[in-house]
């Protein structure tokens, strides 16, 4: 399960939703990498999850049968279920989850142990809580992991060189998570204040809402256009002359690139007429349907708006 486990190693918790979407948990903690994974093996991804999937209703979700065992380098160790726990765990000492390089360790490690006892450089009391303790983490490897991988890792695995957790690699692993959560809030924020209504922005709002109509200075268009609440809105006569859009108008041209908006600028200060959906413009001026959210506040994308006001 390469990609799953690459996924368990990050502390996320994948499965699979009725609508065959992949979900992933917690959203901070997915990053670039990670969403580059997840859409270049999706199908292996799928099918990982779908063949190991744990007993439950499939119409709800399918998530994995995740069974993780947290090993400290003194052989205790303690089994859970959620991989969202991370992988390593400042438990005084520190714990890893155990994977089949750091079983390879630690059996080195308890062989180290028994030369010892062999030796007379360990008691017998000691020996034997931390050959019962390898005894259980050997029985869940065999039963989870497999034999075949626990034995191609004690072949391939350097344990000279190999790095067992410690405050120091909890310390480096927690500061990704302390370095995506931070970022996440940033993007939060960023999205919360992107979502308020500038200062112009929201005196456009308050003109529409107030008296139905605002002028609006365009660096696209280099005139000015005038804003309409709806068709029903009268404007004063110096800004008659001025092409106008109703706020429908400015819904269906949500998204257009700046050439666009030019033509159908230029379309209706020569013919007049309305933008309407694609669908039913014969002459295929406008875009497709987009629907814009109703808020006023947000067309101000559209038009580049410069300057608005009223007309005074």
């Amino acid at each position: 399960m390469a990609h799953l486990d690459s996924l368990t190693r990050c502390g996320l918790r994948a499965s699979i939703q009725p609508d065959g979407k992949i979900r992933l948990e917690p959203d901070w903690l997915i990053t670039d990498g990670i969403r580059q994974i997840v859409h270049e093996h999706r199908e292996e991804l799928v099918r990982e999850i779908t063949e190991n999937a744990a007993p439950g209703d499939s119409s709800e979700e399918t998530v994995p049968d995740y069974h993780f065992l947290w090993v400290a380098t003194d052989l205790d160790s303690f089994e859970e279920y959620d991989p969202r726990f991370g992988y390593e765990l400042s438990c005084d000492p520190v714990y890893r989850m155990l994977d089949a390089s750091y079983y390879a360790w630690l059996r080195h490690r308890m062989e180290n142990v028994r030369k010892s006892h062999g030796a007379g450089r360990l008691d017998d009391a000691t020996f034997e809580v931390l050959r019962t303790r390898f005894n259980a983490i050997h029985s869940w490897a065999v039963r989870h992991i497999g034999e075949e991988a626990l034995r191609r890792a004690i072949r391939t695995t350097n344990v000279k060189s190999y790095v067992p957790p410690s405050e120091q690699t909890f310390s480096a692993y927690r500061k990704t998570w302390d370095d995506a959560w931070s970022g996440y809030q940033q993007n939060q924020a960023a999205r919360s204040r992107s979502a308020e209504p500038s200062d112009q922005a929201g005196k456009l709002k308050h003109l529409l809402d107030t008296q139905g109509y605002a002028g609006i200075r365009s660096s696209i268009i280099e005139d000015i256009a005038v804003f309409v609440r709806d068709d029903s809105v009268v404007v004063p006569a110096k800004w008659t002359t001025k092409v106008r859009f109703t706020l429908e108008e400015l819904r269906l041209m949500v998204g257009s690139t700046p050439e666009a908006v030019k033509q159908i600028h230029e379309v209706k200060r020569v013919f007049g007429g309305k933008v309407v959906p694609a669908d039913d413009d014969p002459f295929g001026i406008s875009r497709p349907g987009q629907i814009a959210p109703a808020n006023p506040a947000d067309q101000q994308s559209l038009v580049q708006a410069g300057t608005a006001a009223s007309a005074g």
